[in-house]
């Protein structure tokens, strides 16, 4: 008796530190987040760690949490030809054309930059994804039902509150442009939702997510000129549609076992409606006489 208790307190004083270790990660972040700091003289390397450091700690943060969690999430991935599409929008979202076309050009090519800038992307997508695909994710979906219904509730709006998210935006002064961004993170928050039910790994949504900040942030923040002419709006749109469509069909015809083994990996507890609304699909099927079995 006095093992199990003992044994009890260690638990819940292990629990206590490393709740503890969470919260000042959190206020790390914060605190980097708004305090200046000068890391190197040159610039655009310091605005790049700037934004990095925060990220990655906040990163440590949150996957913190989703071990805690229980996740299954960073498990051997699966289904990869299904995140093709994932790596085609992802590409896209750098502006070929006016690239080549010479209407825009990079500046800052050194492998310091280079190396940066990639930090940043990554730093960006694992911190987000986790957060949304990681943790907001299996909460919804341990909120709603585990049926096809509750799926596409826990897929949709996730999606919009990632995209709502970007909406802050407005209090760092970027103006409308803040309300467009939401408007297509929600999609994109739709495509890295994808990538999530069908890899089943955390780590491909926070690749495919910093690949598209990749493709997409390269020319502002390393470069400049006209990034969105007419023909690269055009080649964007008409790949961007094609891929939502085959996602969409994708999502809406997602198979009931797929599902099952996607809520077995999510964690945070949205495994346990599962054997519940198995037996009440039992008890739902009718009999031999042609009534409903209760």
């Amino acid at each position: 008796m006095a093992d199990k208790t003992g044994k009890s307190s260690r638990q819940k004083w292990g629990d206590r530190w490393q709740i503890a270790v969470i919260i000042l990660l959190c206020v790390a972040v914060a605190v980097l987040e708004f305090v200046p700091v000068t890391y190197v003289q040159d610039e655009v390397r310091n605005d790049l760690l700037s934004d990095s450091v925060p990220l990655l700690v906040g990163s440590v943060a949150v996957i913190w949490l989703m071990i805690r969690g229980k996740s299954g999430l960073f498990g051997k991935p699966v289904k990869l030809l299904w995140f093709l599409p994932c790596l085609i929008i992802a590409v896209d979202n750098f502006p070929f054309y006016s690239y080549f076309t010479g209407k825009s050009q990079l500046y800052h090519t050194e492998a310091a930059d280079w190396a940066l800038f990639a930090l940043y992307c990554a730093g960006v997508g694992v911190f987000e994804e986790c957060v949304f695909r990681g943790i907001l994710f299996p909460l919804m979906a341990g909120y709603f039902t585990p049926d096809k219904k509750g799926f596409l509730k826990t897929y949709f709006l996730s999606s919009v509150l990632f995209g709502a998210m970007h909406l802050f935006n407005l209090f760092a002064g970027a103006g409308g442009g803040a309300i467009l961004q939401a408007g297509y993170s929600t999609l994109t928050g739709g495509l890295f939702a994808y990538a999530l039910i069908k890899t089943k790994n955390i780590f491909f949504c926070a690749f495919a997510h910093g690949l598209y900040d990749f493709c997409g942030l390269m020319l502002p923040m390393l470069g400049g000129g006209t990034r969105f002419d007419a023909p690269t709006v055009a080649i964007m749109a008409v790949v961007s549609v094609a891929v939502a469509a085959f996602v969409l069909h994708a999502v809406f015809t997602y198979p009931e076992q797929e599902r099952k083994e996607l809520y077995a990996r999510l964690g945070f507890g949205a495994d346990r409606a599962l054997p519940q609304a198995e037996e009440e699909k039992r008890e739902e099927k009718p009999s031999g006489d042609g009534e409903i079995k209760k």
